[in-house]
């Protein structure tokens, strides 16, 4: 029979290696003053350092309404009248527009064939 086997346990040590995190620590300094370094250096290369920038320039005001309460009444009563008025939708197909009020009492009237074609389909020819 084979010797039974015990498995190695490997635990974390206790401590901690404290070069490693300074070193980490350090470089990652290194890093953010080379960065601030590099950005410098470009700065002054382009000439964008230091008071010989420009002054930020003054934007216009923004184009507002005049009289936006009076474009809003002029707005809707255009819709409305739109709505409630009889106009040609399409003059050469003979379609009108006609008021939502009127539309609905016509369809009421109809009753359970408000919905059906009002016109029956056009059979193709059959000789073509």
């Amino acid at each position: 029979m084979a010797p039974e086997a015990t498995p190695r346990v490997r635990r974390q040590p206790r401590d901690v290696r404290s070069w490693i995190v300074v070193g980490i620590g350090l470089g990652t300094l290194g890093l953010v003053l080379a960065t601030l370094g590099l950005a410098w250096l470009f700065a002054r290369f382009m000439g964008i350092a230091g008071p010989s920038a420009l002054p930020p320039t003054a934007f216009p005001p923004p184009a507002l309404q005049s009289d936006p309460a009076g474009e809003l009444r002029d707005y809707q009563a255009a819709q409305r009248a739109r709505l409630e008025g009889y106009a040609w939708a399409d003059r050469e197909a003979g379609r009108v527009r006609i008021p939502v009020a009127r539309a609905m009492t016509l369809l009421a009237t109809r009753g359970a064939a408000a919905f059906d074609p009002l016109d029956p389909p056009q059979m193709p020819d059959p000789r073509r």
